[in-house]
């Protein structure tokens, strides 16, 4: 039977994570993002796995998103309905614009 240790290797370890925060890029064409579209699920307000199931108001609710660039046309994701909104890359909208992206040390 293997001894059981009092301090386990790597116990201890600290590590230290570096992120930035990037602008999220065009699906289509990879440049810089600047309209976020949504989606919603095919009978959304009746179909149970749709974040608009039952509601009155659904301009927020997004059950997948899809972000373009200025010149790149976004297509309905297959399986969904219609979008239900569409944000611009301004003041208000800039956090929906950014991701983080991990710093190697």
């Amino acid at each position: 039977m293997d001894e059981i240790l009092e301090v386990l290797p790597g116990e201890g370890t600290v590590e230290t994570i570096t992120r930035r925060r990037v602008r999220v890029r065009c699906e289509k064409c990879g440049g810089i993002a600047v309209y976020r579209y949504t989606y919603l699920l095919l009978g959304f307000r009746r179909n149970p796995a749709s974040k608009a199931y039952g509601k009155d108001d659904c301009s927020w609710c997004c059950d997948t998103e899809v972000f373009t660039c200025a010149t790149c046309k976004p297509m309905v994701p297959e399986g969904h309905d219609r979008g239900a909104s569409t944000f611009p890359a301004s003041a208000r909208f800039a956090h929906m614009f950014l991701e983080w992206e991990r710093v190697k040390p």
